[in-house]
């Protein structure tokens, strides 16, 4: 039997289940890495270097972005989430540009959204290991969500039609552009909050 490294090679010729094991720990360890390298680069507590929320669909390693669900009564639920330099303004108009998508998805003429709730989730500084305490770097961000309906017969002027205002709203979020002062300030709104 010849060791190679971590591997160790049968006398027939493939590897024992020990080195598979190995093998198998170290990809997850790497990909755990990588994960957390990527949801942390782009989420940081401080701003600066934290991009501003685009459109696109919230992960599970991230929360940056949109995600929609329903509510009990019928209506959507749909949140927009970024790093604590993303002003609220901004997450509005994800959040509404997504509803508005998601009505003209499902063929519906129009929408009408709830008045927008922004909140502020601060992220843990410790988690707890078999070791002890273990220091983090918090993932704050802040959030804005609306409830959204898509009756036909709904009448008023908070009634939108679902294809324009989606349209309209996907381009101007991929026009603007968020100076650098007002997310330093927004940033520092999330900090103040958190206590940080």
């Amino acid at each position: 039997m010849a060791t190679r490294g971590w591997s160790v090679l049968q006398a027939g010729g493939g590897y024992s289940a020990i080195s598979r094991g190995k093998r198998a720990v170290a990809i997850l360890a790497a990909a755990i890495a990588v994960a957390a390298i990527g949801g942390c680069s782009a989420n940081l507590a401080d701003g600066s270097t934290a991009s501003i929320a685009t459109y696109q669909p919230a992960s599970l390693f991230s929360p940056n972005g949109y995600s929609v669900s329903a509510n009990a009564d019928g209506s959507l639920h749909v949140t927009a989430a970024g790093s604590p330099g993303t002003p609220a303004a901004r997450l509005e108009k994800i959040a509404l540009a997504r509803a508005a998508e998601y009505g003209d998805e499902q063929r519906a003429k129009t929408f009408k959204a709830s008045a927008p709730q922004t909140g502020i989730t601060c992220g843990k500084t410790k988690i707890a290991t078999k070791e002890g305490q273990l220091n983090v770097r918090p993932l704050d961000y802040r959030a804005v969500a609306v409830d959204v309906t898509y009756d036909p017969k709904e009448q008023g002027a908070d009634v939108r039609p679902t294809r324009q205002t989606a349209s309209a709203l996907k381009a101007e979020l991929q026009s603007d552009s968020v100076p650098p002062e007002a997310q330093a300030a927004a940033a520092q709104e999330v900090a103040q909050h958190c206590g940080r």
